[in-house]
């Protein structure tokens, strides 16, 4: 069995009775395989990196870790990936060990951290916010924001100082706004905004916070003790109360904007007509938006911001892009692009994805095996190993090992968009690049995550360029109580 344990001669403990063809890693009574990261010495996405770059590992499909004080698993082929993501979902339908809902009602239902069938139900009623049609309908909302980028720097010096991550989070914070909340906002112009200073506190991890996080995601029952939510309290009520006014005001105009808060008004009467507790249904749906301002703030200006950091970085690469850019104005002849244009610019796209390749913003997936009903046997792992997967245990995938690993990207500390060229994107594994997940768990915003990434990027660039600045750190840390992969201490660059 995975749970027998032995001290070895430092004071730690092994896995003894797992297979010999399922290598493992020593792990600590308590703290398993996290003892830096529960120390806060290293990043949780950068210390599976770490297992997975071991050479002792190099050819194993299959690395036994430790969740804490329970045995886990770390995935490294790209095929049992992909039958763990994919072809057997069934099996690994449920990514996180449940949170108290009772505790936490908001946390405990976001799409992200729920259980399988408010997920299921929430998707499935949720995807069509996200569908091209909704989007290129969404598309002016997201380039009037993007035209106050130009706007902004066009009233600053000609050469200025800039951290680039608060700034784009300004900037996809007032995308949130307009696309999932239904109100303008101009952040950027006003960093006072109400929303954006509400963002801005969701994604600020302080000590508290990373230890709120371990205890939600590794320990869930220690939460109440703890005091240990996905939310802060005022972050919570803020939401809820911005979504019940934002329902309420779209009931009384009857306006549609094609966007979050129509489809939460025609649940909310779905729910009413067929005797749901709408008050109950309601924080089903306010958990939905929880996640959706988070994340569609906060994965995207993270991206949008280590972008340009590589562009400073290679001027090059840089000029090629705003020679595309170019080109696309000239074609247009106007001052807006086209939905299609945009979406035609080749390079632009290229950057995004190398970008996202070597900063994959959430550097984990976690799956939780579930026997599925009827099914009476654990799930075998043969023929990559002989080893059969116990009910409730945690699978493992390191994105961020996989997005590094040489077998799949020559040179792969390098920043290079051609990876992603027509030619190039034939010869890569699909299961070796996972930005966005795979499979029925993939992100349900991407589209939007993408379309409001390249819209920033295109009107950030189109008049002015990012260089290196004296406080720009080139070879920066990880921030390591974050759960995200997210630069320590900002990104510096002039304008």
């Amino acid at each position: 069995m995975l749970s027998a344990f032995e001290p070895d001669k430092s004071g730690q403990n092994k896995i003894l009775a797992m297979h010999p063809q399922v290598s493992s890693v020593p792990g600590r009574i308590f703290s398993g395989n996290l003892y830096d990261f529960l120390s806060f010495k290293t990043n949780f996405g950068y210390h599976l990196k770490k297992i997975y770059d071991d050479p002792q590992f190099a050819d194993k499909p299959v690395v036994g870790i430790y969740d804490l004080y329970r045995p886990a698993l770390l995935i490294k082929d790209p095929e049992l990936i992909k039958q763990i993501l994919i072809k057997d979902f069934d099996c690994f339908c449920y990514r996180f060990h449940d949170i108290d809902i009772n505790y936490d009602r908001i946390g405990g239902q976001m799409m992200f951290y729920t259980c399988y069938r408010v997920w299921r139900e929430m998707r499935q009623k949720l995807s069509p916010v996200f569908t091209s049609a909704k989007l290129k309908y969404m598309y002016p909302l997201i380039q009037n924001v993007a035209k106050n980028i130009e706007a902004y720097f066009d009233s600053e010096s000609e050469v200025h100082p800039v951290e680039l991550k608060y700034f784009c989070a300004r900037y996809t914070s007032d995308i949130v706004a307009t696309t999932l909340l239904g109100f303008q906002s101009n952040s950027l112009q006003n960093p006072n905004e109400e929303l954006w200073k509400e963002i801005a506190l969701l994604a600020h991890f302080n000590l508290k916070r990373a230890i709120d996080y371990m205890v939600i995601l590794f320990a869930p029952k220690l939460a109440r003790l703890f005091r240990s939510k996905l939310l802060y309290e005022k972050s919570e009520e803020f939401i809820k109360a911005s979504i019940n006014h934002a329902v309420k005001e779209r009931l009384l105009r009857g306006e549609q904007r094609n966007d979050l808060i129509d489809m939460f008004v025609k649940l909310r009467d779905e729910a009413s007509h067929n005797g749901r507790d709408v008050e109950k249904y309601m924080q089903t749906l306010i958990a939905q938006a929880a996640i959706f301002i988070a994340a569609g703030a906060e994965t995207s200006s993270t991206t949008m911001s280590n972008a340009l950091f590589e562009l400073a970085k290679q001027p090059d690469v840089q000029q090629r892009l705003k020679s595309e850019i170019k080109q696309a104005f000239d074609q247009e002849e106007s001052s807006v692009l086209s939905y299609e244009i945009l979406n035609n610019m080749k390079y632009l796209e290229m950057v995004i994805n190398e970008t996202l390749r070597l900063y994959p913003v959430l550097p984990i997936l976690e799956r939780l095996y579930k026997r599925p009903a009827g099914k009476s046997t654990h799930y075998s792992l043969r023929p990559y190993c002989d080893f059969d997967i116990p009910n409730d245990m945690s699978i493992y995938i390191s994105l961020f090992g996989l997005h590094y690993d040489p077998k799949y990207w020559p040179n792969p500390t390098k920043f290079d968009p051609d990876r992603f060229s027509h030619e190039n994107k034939l010869h890569i594994n699909p299961m070796t690049y996972l930005p966005f997940g795979s499979g029925p768990h993939n992100c349900i915003g991407s589209r939007l995550a993408m379309l409001q990434m390249k819209c920033g990027l295109v009107h950030f660039l189109r008049r002015h360029h990012v260089r290196v600045s004296k406080d720009t750190v080139l070879n920066p840390e990880f921030d390591t109580k974050s759960i995200l992969l997210e630069v320590k201490g900002g990104i510096h660059l002039e304008v």
